[in-house]
Order: structure tokens, then C-alpha cells, then sequence
């Protein structure tokens, strides 16, 4: 009879863990699928048989040119990349030239915005997953009054249904396909975010087409910011010609423009100023103002100064008398103008040499600690640690899967310690990762949301492989896999939904690098306390529910104890971090606790945890209790690392995000596994009787 029962249950074992393996395949393939539908649209290729592709010296060149942006001085390859995140949602693109298929990279991408506009407004860089965006915008049309606009009647109509007619509904688009409805396009955002400034509250149509808006703006600001170097300034009839060549670039007429000026003035009121004059004043203003946008490729002339100012406020400061530093803007100036006639005139060979001799000018003017750091994270970007540790953590997944399909063998002992080396490999990848990105911030390892995602990810797979190394269960390992995967997903995730460089300066009240390395590190490692034990507790639940377990008592009261202790180690690290937020607290804004959501959710999370072990010493709950606790608790920590930022309120104002969709996903999961196992406790409750009653007959 003994021997039936433990076949029958190592028979119900090997079905449970085929309906566990199609689970967790499913919820990883949903992940995923979150995570790629951002910047996946099912099109082949784009025939682009004009375009030139950039020479390998020219891209080497321009990756570590230093550029501010966000507050710090940061090399081309960085804001290339977040740039394309925003415009593309993705850092690069396929085409075909020729029949070719090229990958283009990010610099090339920023080099056609900046130095090749004809070619950039080819690209499919605009994504729309709706096309009848487009047509809304003709329901808008008739009340806009936008300037220099196409006709808004059948002609505008018939522009919008050709572009829909050969489109799919969610395809890309290059500008030159949108540019007859742009100026509609914008004028028709801009009186959508009057309506409703809050962009969260808006309907998803206006939405996208708002994003679509923010996309093509900055697209613009783009292509026109070099605009001041071109040499095409027009030269008009009846001006007086000197040097046809020289009057054709605009580095000329600002050097010139004290005479230009004083000429208009002695001219009077009544004189009348010739066209061309007129003209050229205009065509001067236009470049002027569009090469003022926020890109900032000139450092400062003043030694201390660290605001990088953009080309045209620099003209401007110029043209309106403020001569400090104009023969150095002169020089500046001709030099970009330099390469942008070479690279039409000369070729890429030449523009690479003029643009290697402009780095090195601007990096000779900046701090040579800024410049090696510039070098060390062109060599961050090159690694991609944490995208390569994600591909590992899913090649060990499936070892440790295969492992657990077919226990107890010598195949399943092979697979696990695979997935061990493998799962070392993952976190060392991380670990330089996080030291590296540590090196180039200048800070320590947590500063806003991204930076949480993969501490927790690094430290809990660091504590789960301690915790396997303890057990050898093959238990802690598979959870110390997942966790790592499912970490680097979600911070992907974030990365391209955010669009935000997260190695960019902190805001003011997080400035400090003591309080970032005891409060902020301390309670992030709290939160993968938590979410560590309901993994844990979520293994239990379904190890008993689907038999996986085959009944074995010490397997039950070893996850139980795991639990347990990662609810204790959540406490305490917890708890700590929360007094010293409040100590941080007092010294910022002068008062210990002021019930901020922040402080609040860390709060809720150290009284839970202190609930559920007086609980345990209690006796009130025992096995189920405790692992539906720590499942429950899952959802606590979730309140407090994510779901408080989308709040819109408190002090804590730093780092907010838009939408909850995944985190309510999140809670509707773990209360489903809680619901799962409290309904299991209560039919193994009212078995217990009967097994007793089975066990007394026998004995009879």
C-alpha cells in the first residue's frame, strides 16, 4: 500500500510539474512580450536606395564627442541612444540599401538629424500604433488656424488617406511621408494639452497623437540645429559681392554684424532698408533661433562656467553686443561650417578629420576628469552588461527548467550546475555593471527607480545563491534565476518606456552620497526581502497545491523556515532604513516623519512584517499562514518601491512615472496565488480528520 501511494503521488508529481513549467512559461513569455511590444512593429526593412551609410572612422570619432544634456556633460553615443528611445523606441533601425540589409546604430542616426537632414527625413523613425490618429486630425483641421499650413480641405484629406491607404494600422513612418500634415499635426497637440494638460488623463487617441506631436518636434529641433553651418546663406541681387564663398556661410555676416547694424542705423527711419538686406536679416534670425534649441554641443568660454549654452543663444549674446567671447564662437563656428562643406563637397573622409580636430578643441576646454569619463562610459555602453546577463539568466532558466522536469537524475544534477555557473556568470556581468555605472555617477548605486530594478535584481539573486548554497534544494537557485530575469526585464522594460538617461545628476535633496549608500541602498534591499519570500512562498504554495512535493514533510518545513528567516531579514533591513530616511528627513526638511506616501509605504511594510512573525510566535498561523503572508507582503513592498510614485504627491516628488498597468497586474497575480492557497489550506484541513479515521481502521 505504501509503495502504490508513493507512486500514485510521484505520478501526481510529474503532471504538476508540467502544468507548473507551462505557467511559469507563460507568465515569462507575457513578461516579455511586455517588454518587446514598445519597440517591436512586424515590418520588413525599409528600401532606402539613396542612403550613404557612415564610415566606421566617422562613427569611432563622434562616439565619445562630449555633449551636455540633463545636467551633465555626457559623450555622443549616450544621447544618440536616449534620443533614439524617444523619437524611435528603440536605439537602432534596419534598412535596406541596395538590396542590403544595414543595422544603423544610434550615432549614425543623430549624424543624419545633425549633419545629413535630407537623408534623416528618409528614415521610418516615427511610430504610430494607430493610424486613425491621422484621421482625427481632420475632425481638427477646420478649427485650427495654423500658419503656412497645406490646404486643409480635400487636398489635406486625400494626403492623409494616402498615407493610411499604404500603411499597415501600427507602422512606421519617415517624415518625409508625414510632413504635408505636420504643421496640422502640431497645431492640433498643442490644442489638445491646452484642453488637458495632465497627459495621464487623456483619452488614448489624444494621447498618441500628443506623443506623435513631442516625436516630430524633436525631430525638427534636430535637423535644423545645424542649420548656422550650412553654407547656403542666400546672397541676392543687388548686394555688393566680395567673397561669394565667405558670404555664403553665417559665421561671416555675425562677424560682420556691428557694420551690418550700424549701416541700418544710418539709414534712418524714413531711409527704407533694401531687400536684400531685409532678407538677409531674416534668413539670419531664422537660423539664429532654430540652432537655439536645447542641444548643447559648445562648452563654456569662461573657465568656472558650467552651463553649456546652445549656438544660437551664443549668436544671439553676440549679435545683441555682448562681444566677450565672439572671436571664439567665430572659431567654433567655422569650424562646424568646415564640416558640414566637407561632408558635401569632400566626403566622409575629410568631415571625419574636421570633426576629430572639433573634439579635441572642446575636449581640451573641459575637465580632463570629465573626458576620461566620457571614454569609460562609451566603454559602458559597449558592454551592455546588463542586456548580456539577461540573455544568460534566460539560457540558465531553461537548464534549470529541464532540471526540474526530471528530478533526481543525473540529467537534472548536469542542468543545475550549468545553471549555477551560468547564474554566477549573469551576476557578475551585473555586479561590474552597477560598479562601473557607480564609477561614471560618481554616486552610489541607487538614485531613482531604474537604478532599484537591477540592485534588486544583483542582491537578490546574490542572497538567493547564498541561500541555495545553505539548502542545495535546487529551490533558491531556480528563484535566484527568475528573479534575475525577470529584473532585467523589467528594467529594460522601464529604459525604453521612459526614455530617460538614469545616469543623469540627481535632484537636489538627493544629493548626498552617505544617505544614498545607508537609507536608500538599506531599504531597496528590504524590498527584495520581500519580494524574495513571496517567491519563496509562491514555490511552497504551488509545490503543495500541484503535488510537486510528493508530500515531503521536510521539504514543507525547510521552505517554511526559508520563508520565515527572508520575512526577518525584510524586517531588519526594513526597519532600519526607515529610521534613517527619518533621521535623512530631519536634516533635509527638519522634521523625522511627516506621513508621506514613501515614508508611509516602508512604514506599512516593517508593521507587516512585524504582524506576521508575533503571528508565528503566537501560534496563530502556522505553514499556509506564513507563506500566504509572505505572498500578501509581496504586494506591500510593491505599494511602496513603485506604486507610490505614480501618487503625484509628497516630498518624495522625484522620479514619478505615469501608469500603474503593470503593478495592478502584479497585485491581481499575487492575490489570485494568496486565493489559490487559502482555498488549499482549507481542504487539507478537512482531510486531516479523515486520514485520521483511514489510519484507525487499519490499525483495527
Amino acid at each position: 500500500m505504501q509503495e502504490s501511494g508513493k507512486q500514485d503521488r510521484r505520478r501526481v508529481s510529474k503532471i504538476g510539474r508540467w502544468i507548473a513549467f507551462f505557467l511559469v512559461l507563460s507568465v515569462l513569455g507575457g513578461v516579455g512580450m511586455l517588454t518587446l511590444r514598445k519597440n517591436v512593429v512586424s515590418e520588413a526593412p525599409r528600401e532606402i536606395e539613396t542612403y550613404e551609410i557612415w564610415q566606421d572612422e566617422v562613427i569611432d570619432v563622434s562616439r565619445n564627442m562630449a555633449v551636455q544634456d540633463g545636467g551633465r556633460v555626457k559623450p555622443f553615443s549616450t544621447w544618440s541612444a536616449f534620443t533614439m528611445l524617444k523619437l524611435h523606441g528603440s536605439r537602432s533601425m534596419k534598412i535596406n540599401v541596395n538590396g542590403e540589409k544595414v543595422k544603423l546604430g544610434p550615432e549614425a542616426i543623430m549624424l543624419d538629424c545633425l549633419f545629413r537632414p535630407e537623408q534623416a527625413k528618409q528614415l521610418p523613425i516615427f511610430r504610430i500604433d494607430n493610424s486613425d490618429i491621422l484621421t482625427g486630425l481632420v475632425d481638427h483641421s477646420e478649427s485650427l488656424e495654423v500658419p503656412h499650413a497645406p490646404s486643409m480641405g480635400d487636398d489635406f484629406i486625400s494626403a492623409i488617406e494616402e498615407i493610411k491607404n499604404s500603411k499597415d494600422r501600427r507602422d512606421r513612418y519617415s517624415y518625409n511621408e508625414l510632413a504635408d500634415i505636420v504643421p496640422v499635426l502640431l497645431a492640433t497637440a498643442e490644442q489638445m494639452r491646452t484642453n488637458e494638460p495632465n497627459k495621464a488623463k487623456m483619452t488614448i487617441e489624444v494621447r498618441q497623437t500628443v506623443d506623435l506631436a513631442e516625436k516630430v518636434g524633436l525631430f525638427l529641433q534636430l535637423i535644423f540645429h545645424m542649420d548656422f553651418a550650412r553654407a547656403d546663406i542666400t546672397v541676392h541681387e543687388g548686394a555688393p559681392v566680395i567673397e561669394r564663398d565667405k558670404m555664403q556661410r553665417m559665421s561671416y555676416w555675425i562677424r560682420a554684424f556691428p557694420i551690418l547694424a550700424k549701416a541700418v542705423r544710418d539709414m534712418g527711419p524714413s531711409g527704407g532698408m533694401p531687400d536684400h538686406m531685409r532678407s538677409l536679416f531674416g534668413e539670419l534670425e531664422t537660423k539664429m533661433r532654430r540652432s537655439s534649441e536645447n542641444i548643447r554641443i559648445i562648452p563654456p568660454y569662461e573657465e568656472g562656467e558650467s552651463e553649456w549654452a546652445p549656438v544660437g543663444k551664443r549668436i544671439e549674446k553676440v549679435v545683441g553686443g555682448d562681444r566677450t567671447h565672439a572671436v571664439e564662437l567665430f572659431t567654433d563656428m567655422q569650424t562646424l561650417e568646415d564640416a558640414c562643406i566637407a561632408l558635401e563637397n569632400e566626403g566622409q573622409e575629410e568631415f571625419a578629420t574636421i570633426l576629430s580636430s572639433w573634439k579635441k578643441s572642446v575636449h581640451e576646454r573641459i575637465d580632463p576628469d570629465v573626458v576620461s569619463l566620457l571614454d569609460a562610459e562609451v566603454s559602458h555602453n559597449k558592454m551592455n552588461y546588463f542586456f548580456r546577463a539577461l540573455v544568460i539568466f534566460i539560457i540558465a532558466f531553461v537548464f534549470i527548467m529541464f532540471g526540474w522536469l526530471a528530478p533526481r537524475t543525473i540529467g537534472a544534477r548536469i542542468c543545475n550546475w550549468i545553471a549555477i555557473l551560468l547564474g554566477v556568470g549573469a551576476l557578475g556581468l551585473m555586479v561590474a555593471g552597477i560598479t562601473h555605472r557607480c564609477i561614471i555617477m560618481e554616486r552610489s548605486p541607487v538614485g531613482n527607480l531604474y537604478d532599484t530594478i537591477i540592485f534588486i535584481g544583483t542582491v537578490g539573486v546574490l542572497v538567493m545563491m547564498l541561500v541555495e548554497l545553505l539548502t542545495r534544494r535546487a529551490v533558491a537557485l531556480g528563484l535566484a534565476i527568475f528573479m534575475g530575469m525577470a529584473c532585467m526585464f523589467l528594467a529594460r522594460r522601464y529604459e525604453i518606456g521612459d526614455a530617460k538617461d538614469h545616469m543623469d545628476p540627481l535632484v537636489a535633496v538627493l544629493k548626498s552620497n552617505y544617505w544614498l549608500s545607508t537609507h536608500v541602498v538599506t531599504v531597496t534591499i528590504g524590498y527584495m526581502g520581500g519580494l524574495a519570500a513571496a517567491g519563496l512562498s509562491v514555490i511552497y504554495i504551488f509545490a503543495r497545491v500541484l503535488g510537486i512535493d510528493e508530500g515531503d514533510k521536510n521539504f514543507r518545513r525547510a521552505m517554511t523556515r526559508i520563508a520565515y528567516g527572508m520575512v526577518c531579514f525584510t524586517l531588519f533591513f526594513s526597519l532600519i532604513g526607515t529610521v534613517l530616511g527619518g533621521i535623512w528627513a530631519n536634516d533635509s526638511w527638519g522634521r523625522f516623519w511627516g506621513w508621506d506616501p514613501k515614508e508611509n509605504g516602508a512604514l506599512m511594510i516593517v508593521l507587516w512584517c512585524l504582524a506576521v512573525l508575533h503571528a508565528r510566535l503566537a501560534g496563530y498561523i502556522k505553514e499556509w499562514g506564513i507563506h500566504i503572508a509572505a505572498v500578501f507582503g509581496a504586494n506591500i513592498v510593491a505599494f511602496s518601491w513603485w506604486h507610490v510614485n505614480s501618487l503625484s504627491t509628497g516630498l518624495h516628488s522625484y522620479g514619478f512615472i505615469d501608469g500603474i498597468g503593470f503593478v495592478k497586474v502584479f497585485y491581481a497575480m499575487l492575490l489570485t496565488v494568496c486565493a489559490i492557497a487559502g482555498i488549499a489550506s482549507f481542504v487539507t484541513k478537512k482531510k486531516k480528520p479523515h486520514s485520521k479515521k483511514l489510519e484507525e481502521g487499519s490499525a483495527s
